[in-house]
């Protein structure tokens, strides 16, 4: 009893979070008549997981514990995903979308902080050699990069167009692997019993490669080159497997889908932000 009542207590700021910054979303971007919002998002998301892989995954900087999910790895990974793909990235694109001045952008940076300090007092965040000013520093840049990276987009850059599909990509995948870890139908890592810090580490690595090849073939028309990326893909998945590095579960059904559903993405993707070059 105790025990739930410490998950309970510990979730609802996480969720409440969420739910906020969800709502002032979808509120405000419909009422905004900006171009590429939803690749806007996307591609923050995509800036913030690339972030967060070398700070929380590899070196551990800070641990969230929004205590939703039973395993721990996979609950303080909810919990960067609550941060790195709702909080940040959403106030960043609305404040982009607005193209709001620098106060607002130090404004929302000392809300953040605040929050993080909160976090720390409520005992739901720990952080390890990360300090809450390095928050406010590198959120205000993140704010920056948004906005030159909006530019980027709306001049049909083509180098922006291939790094927000690039980034697009990457989210959708690294997020549906994840999804498959938690249904444990997925795990990275030698040995039975490996941590799933080394999942969380191997698993994003995996997804960054595989995005590459995902955004390459997708330009190309036929079936041809989407079947080529199938086979490789499966093979890399036999090879990983026969080297120990990788776990399949449910007879392989799993990888055939994954493939398959990220190689449809992958397309659809192209079609809508690199046909705009």
């Amino acid at each position: 009893m105790r025990k739930n009542k410490l998950a309970k207590k510990n979730s609802i700021p996480f969720l409440l979070l969420a739910v906020v910054h969800v709502l002032l979303f979808f509120i405000f971007a419909k009422r905004s008549r900006q171009k590429n919002i939803w690749i806007l998002l996307l591609s923050n998301i995509g800036m913030a997981y690339l972030f967060e892989y070398p700070v929380l995954n590899l070196f551990k900087g800070y641990a969230y514990k929004p205590y939703i999910l039973k395993k721990r790895a996979h609950d303080q990974i909810l919990g960067a995903i609550f941060s790195q793909a709702l909080y940040v990235p959403i106030t960043a694109t609305l404040l982009t979308l607005y193209q709001k001045n620098r106060y607002w952008k130090l404004g929302s940076t000392l809300i953040y902080y605040g929050i993080e300090r909160y976090f720390l007092r409520l005992k739901i965040y720990k952080a390890y050699w990360w300090k809450p000013y390095y928050t406010v520093f590198f959120m205000n840049i993140y704010f920056y990069i948004s906005d030159w990276f909006y530019k980027a987009l709306n001049a049909k850059k083509k180098w922006a167009l291939i790094i927000a599909q690039y980034l697009s990509t990457e989210v959708i995948g690294v997020t549906l692997l994840y999804i498959s870890a938690v249904n444990r139908k997925v795990r990275f890592g030698r040995g039975a019993y490996h941590s799933w810090r080394e999942h969380f580490i191997l698993a994003p690595l995996y997804s960054l490669v595989r995005s590459i090849f995902l955004v390459k073939i997708s330009s190309k028309h036929g079936l041809l080159p989407r079947l080529t990326m199938f086979t490789v893909s499966i093979c890399t998945d036999m090879l990983l497997e026969r080297t120990g590095l990788l776990k399949l579960r449910l007879n392989k059904l799993w990888n055939i889908i994954f493939h398959s559903v990220m190689i449809i993405i992958s397309r659809f993707l192209y079609l809508k932000i690199r046909q705009k070059e």
